[in-house]
């Protein structure tokens, strides 16, 4: 194939069943998510790069879409959505009650080399929580997630860490947060050593061997043992980090009191840099594929970057891709009986319509007009139609239409006041058939 007909670089044309298949995690999302509470929201596909330029963190920055407009702004494709999400919080949202409870659907990019399930374009269904401080929040969009995944299908554990501890300690080592944000990327990145020597140079050697040693630890109850030995070093901070670890608990002991698998690990911080405390991402947990399907956090004050007030907030992100891929082998999309009305070429192409107005909803349909009956019949029978309808001149005249049965190959003149109830009858109880 020429290249004129193929997408860019790490973007696809997603036609037949896959297309089916992403309709189907859009509509269940969707659904899921108003179930619980959440409310739409749609922002641009495009904002300001400043947007995305302080908190996205050093990995999307660098590989985000960014160009100018005619007018010499700066812009990019969004490569996630919470930071528009926060945009359109400070712009017309804060007066609602708190609190905000949004979800959305939507494509993001980043420059990235294309491997597999991991495209320059991507779908992303998200849930986000604003103004609310209390753990209650991250089980809310954390469990609407699970219940979604738990309606199509997808196993899944939880993996949940909490990145508070590592920014109260670099912050007691006199630690920048730009310098922060890099040693989290690097430890996201599994480049410990990297990240130890990041720490070493910006925070001194104590507050090397105090990141290592919590990057070791694999027990919340040591790790709460821990921090009462780095109380000292911690000072005012210290309470406000124990407050994190008891969210965090809470958090994994409510997941796993509703029967969710739950994995506590030291070592996840994922890779945004507006996160600020408990964090968690999803997994698959059964079949071939052992994948990351999404995640969130915390990310309490990310309002104050873009010179609003604080606001509390959380929120998570699941990739639709990636889920997509999951069950691509599984997935069978619902049939819908199809009819097609035939319009021969003497008769009003507006009857056509009328007929597709007495059809229930129930069926797909379609007009198709030619001269010839025998090619009319041919392409509904190609595309699979369960009943074809035929008007031609004589039909016409009598205000009736003829209804082939395309499995059985049975005709039935049809008065056209009384097709819609014929219609329902052959699909109720398959007369016909």
């Amino acid at each position: 194939m020429t290249s004129e007909y193929l997408p860019p670089r790490g973007m696809r044309d997603i036609i037949g069943v896959e297309a089916e298949l992403y309709e189907y995690l859009f509509s269940e999302f969707k659904r899921t998510a108003k179930s619980r509470g959440f409310s739409p929201i749609i922002t641009p596909t495009v904002e300001y790069f400043k947007l995305f330029e302080a908190k996205s963190g050093e990995e999307i920055r660098n590989s985000m879409y960014v160009f100018e407009d005619k007018a010499g702004r700066v812009l990019a494709l969004r490569p996630e959505v919470t930071a528009s999400v926060v945009r359109v919080y400070l712009r017309t949202l804060r007066a609602l009650p708190k609190p905000i409870r949004l979800y959305y659907i939507a494509q993001c990019f980043r420059y990235e080399e294309p491997q597999h399930a991991r495209y320059r374009e991507f779908w992303q269904g998200g849930l986000e929580v604003l103004g609310d401080p209390d753990v209650n929040a991250d089980l809310s969009v954390a469990i609407t997630a699970s219940e979604f995944l738990d309606n199509i299908g997808v196993k899944h554990v939880y993996i949940v860490g909490n990145v508070s501890i590592y920014r109260s300690i670099l912050r007691s080592y006199g630690v920048d947060e730009s310098s922060q944000d890099h040693i989290l990327h690097l430890i996201d990145k599994e480049r410990i050593e990297s990240a130890i020597e990041e720490v070493k140079l910006k925070g001194g050697v104590e507050a090397a061997e105090v990141v290592s040693k919590i990057l070791s630890i694999e027990s919340l109850d040591t790790i709460e043992n821990y921090l009462y030995d780095l109380k000292k070093a911690l000072g005012e901070l210290y309470e406000r980090t124990l407050q994190e670890h008891y969210r965090t608990r809470d958090f994994i002991n409510a997941l796993r009191e509703l029967g969710y698998q739950v994995v506590f690990s030291s070592r996840l911080v994922r890779g945004l840099a507006y996160y600020t405390g408990l964090i968690f991402e999803y997994k698959t947990a059964s079949g071939d594929l052992e994948v990351s399907i999404g995640g969130g956090g915390r990310y309490d004050g990310l309002s104050t970057v873009y010179n609003g007030p604080f606001e509390y907030s959380t929120g998570l992100a699941l990739g639709l891709d990636r889920i997509a891929l999951v069950l691509s082998n599984s997935f069978k999309p619902q049939r819908v009986e199809c009819i097609g009305v035939i319009v021969l070429k003497d008769v009003p192409i507006s009857v056509g319509y009328r007929i597709l107005k007495l059809i229930p909803p129930s069926f797909k349909s379609f007009v198709y007009r030619t001269r010839s009956l025998s090619k009319g019949l041919e392409y509904t029978n190609k595309v699979d139609c369960d009943f074809t309808i035929i008007v031609g001149s004589s039909e016409y005249k009598q205000n009736k239409v003829l209804v082939k049965n395309m499995r059985t190959g049975v005709q039935v003149l049809v008065d056209m006041n009384s097709l819609p109830e014929f219609l329902f009858l052959q699909s109720k109880f398959s007369n016909l058939k």
